[in-house]
């Protein structure tokens, strides 16, 4: 919903809603005319707090049951409690002007829950024309919004770049933006116009933050860096921008570096959950497990909610041989974040340790439920099955992922491995020479699943040989 009290400055606003809420508090009874309450219903629904939206709009109601703009206010109350059917046919039956910004506003609304997006546009559009083209940039947001939900990214682009107020919410304006160029494939097109935002105002945190995030998508991290240590020095406080910054040193395996930004954050009291995770990865990764384990609890202290934490102890157990504590982590985690695969995987790992396979399956079904197109859900199935001594289910398991992912050549060598393991040459060289034809380094995994059995096969040495020789 949208602000009705453009007439109105912020201490007036909040001049009328404390007025209203010292008369909800001591049970009177003042006089607020519509406009007024209006202006209060759209103040408590901006605020999140439909309870006293509702006091409000039913105040309205009783105060002016003829005027016109209750119909309007009514309409409003129904969309924010989840009625956007009745609200429409509150709009459609109002005697309010039905050229007024305001109804065009909440009957775009109404067409917006209803998932009715051209319509939406319309209202929206008509509303911008209403208020003659002049501060509506959350008007352009909404229709924005629209655009991008009907898959028109380019028209969707245009929208929010209109609807930007720097004023507020930048960090989620910019990321709007950044995702529509980044669905275009236009991310250097993103570059530029961060750039430009830079420009604009040397001092934006948030600018600098977005371009640095550009850098991510195209996985150049040292420039990410560079942008992300500019956020921090513009604003030392800015806990986001150490995050990002020991996100981008970890993906460097520079850890030492993410220790040296965890004190830094810690100098400004900048220090969050989610940073002294990040923290205790790098002193892990560093052989300091035993820190790790406190940086970690510490981090649960501070956020019980948090996965990551959990997830780094069992991580940690994993890489200890401690399969039994891992899962009891791991699980806690996946419950958190129910849709993070990487800890799915480890669970899928925990579990074949020890030899409950069928649970690790569970897993597997999981994660292929979330993203079929993930070479490694395939291959874990058919590790599985390999481990549960079942050799067909195995097969059956990487034939599958063909069928979604044809010519793959990991799920390739591991079925030529198969075809070998079954003493079934023919195919076993057959499979291996599509593998090798996608990708000839991959035969040096290959060769790895059975080092002895494999390279004493003079057969598969010999088609290698020929493919290194193409390739030369």
């Amino acid at each position: 919903m949208f602000d009705d009290d453009s007439f109105l400055d912020d201490m007036e606003v909040n001049e009328l809603v404390d007025r209203f809420e010292k008369m909800v508090r001591q049970e009177q009874s003042y006089y607020f005319d519509a406009d007024e309450l209006n202006v209060i219903v759209e103040h408590y629904l901006h605020v999140n707090n439909v309870k006293k939206a509702n006091l409000a709009a039913d105040i309205a109601k009783t105060y002016h049951p003829n005027n016109p703009l209750v119909q309007i206010i009514r309409a409003k109350q129904l969309l924010a409690n989840s009625n956007a059917k009745e609200a429409l046919s509150t709009l459609k039956n109002s005697d309010f002007d039905h050229e007024d910004a305001d109804y065009q506003i909440t009957l775009g609304a109404c067409y917006t829950d209803l998932g009715e997006h051209e319509k939406a546009i319309k209202a929206y559009m008509k509303a911008v024309k209403a208020f003659d083209y002049r501060d509506c940039e959350d008007l352009y947001a909404s229709i924005a919004n629209e655009y991008e939900n009907m898959g028109d990214i380019e028209k969707a682009l245009k929208y929010y770049i209109l609807g930007l107020r720097r004023d507020v919410d930048l960090d989620e304006q910019y990321f709007e933006i950044r995702n529509c160029f980044s669905m275009l494939g236009k991310i250097n097109d993103a570059i530029d116009f961060f750039h430009q935002e830079i420009d604009r105002n040397p001092y934006s945190v948030s600018a600098w933050m977005a371009l640095g995030n550009c850098y991510v998508r195209m996985g150049k991290l040292e420039e990410a860096i560079e942008q992300f240590e500019y956020a921090v020095a513009i604003d030392p406080h800015y806990k986001k921008g150490y995050i990002d910054l020991a996100t981008a040193f970890n993906e460097l395996d520079r850890f030492k570096d993410t220790i040296d930004i965890m004190a830094e954050a810690t100098r400004y009291n900048a220090e969050t959950a989610l940073l002294l995770c990040l923290y205790g990865e790098a002193k892990a990764k560093l052989g300091d497990t035993e820190e790790a384990f406190k940086i970690y609890k510490n981090a649960m202290k501070l956020d019980e909610n948090l996965s990551e934490a959990y997830a780094g102890i069992g991580f940690l157990l994993s890489d200890e041989n401690n399969p039994t504590s891992a899962i009891k982590f791991l699980k806690h985690a996946h419950t958190l974040s129910p849709y993070n695969t990487d800890y799915m995987y480890v669970l899928v790992e925990e579990y074949n340790k020890i030899e409950e396979f069928d649970i690790a399956l569970r897993y597997v079904n999981e994660i292929l439920d979330l993203n079929p197109y993930d070479e490694n859900v395939y291959i874990s199935m058919m590790e599985c099955y390999v481990l549960k001594d079942d050799p067909d289910k195995a097969m059956e398991s990487l034939e599958r992922g063909l069928r979604i992912l044809p010519g793959n050549a990991a799920l390739l060598y591991r079925k030529a491995f198969l075809y070998f393991a079954k003493d079934q040459t023919e195919s076993g060289l057959l499979t291996l020479e599509m593998a090798l034809e996608r990708d000839y380094d991959g035969h040096m995994e290959f060769l790895s699943f059975d080092a002895e059995n494999l390279t004493n096969n003079q057969a598969i040495m010999e088609l290698i040989e020929e493919y290194r020789k193409k390739k030369a």
